[in-house]
């Protein structure tokens, strides 16, 4: 059930009476703000503006959503790639105007490229800290010679103030569940990674981790093959 992408492209045509919910477990329900997904060159945010500074191509947007950084790339005369899962998404990022979009899963998907780009909070697509060695190994088949990833993610640890960090899993392992209409999703895990764990595991696969800008916990990182 496609929840996420049936609310991108009702939202895009107007349809704006529903509202997407997203069910974590670290928090309460909470309504997605569905705005975010639309945003375009004015209403980028510092850390859109220089993950977009770093990239060069041929780049591959990875889980790109409605295509809002695709599109700023197009503009900026880069050739990219818009990879997404889900087809309500994929049909929203052609009704945008990017021009290639392929509608597959990341892990069966081939291809050289400069930059491998994931922004809001990229990193979630591995699921889990023990899914991130592997996930890291398949952006790293995905670059060409000199090439980069680009990625951000956030340090939940905030989310802890005043208790202990869990010891049966990593502190920034989560589950989501969407809901829209009235319907339910599957729950699915998504990671966010801390700055120390992400430059290990980059290690682990040759990989230089360099953050390039950081705003309270959040933060945005370049990893290449250029090992110091």
């Amino acid at each position: 059930m496609d929840l996420w992408g049936q609310s991108l492209w009702d939202y895009h045509q107007g349809k704006r009476s529903h509202h997407l919910y997203l069910d974590t477990s670290f928090g309460p329900l909470e309504k997605v703000p569905l705005e975010e997904f639309f945003r375009y060159d004015q209403t980028f945010t510092a850390l859109d503006n220089v993950a977009l500074s770093h990239c060069k191509g041929p780049v591959l947007d990875v889980g790109a959503g409605t295509g809002s950084h695709s599109l700023a790339l197009q503009k900026s005369g880069i050739e990219v790639t818009a990879l997404e899962v889900s087809p309500g998404a994929c049909t929203v990022m052609q009704s945008r105007g990017v021009h290639r979009v392929k509608n597959q899963d990341l892990y069966r998907f081939s291809g050289k490229f400069q930059t491998v780009l994931l922004l809001m909070n990229g990193v979630g697509l591995a699921g889990t800290l023990s899914n991130l060695p592997g996930f890291l190994g398949v952006l790293n088949e995905l670059m060409q010679d000199g090439g980069q990833i680009v990625l951000d993610s956030c340090d939940v640890r905030y989310l802890y103030a005043g208790e202990s960090l869990p010891t049966d899993h990593y502190f920034g392992d989560m589950s989501y569940c969407y809901h829209y209409k009235g319907q339910s999703g599957k729950s699915f895990p998504w990671l966010f990674v801390d700055r120390e764990k992400l430059a290990e595991h980059a290690q682990q696969q040759e990989l230089r981790c360099q953050v390039v800008f950081q705003e309270g916990d959040q933060y945005l990182a370049v990893l290449d093959r250029r090992l110091d």
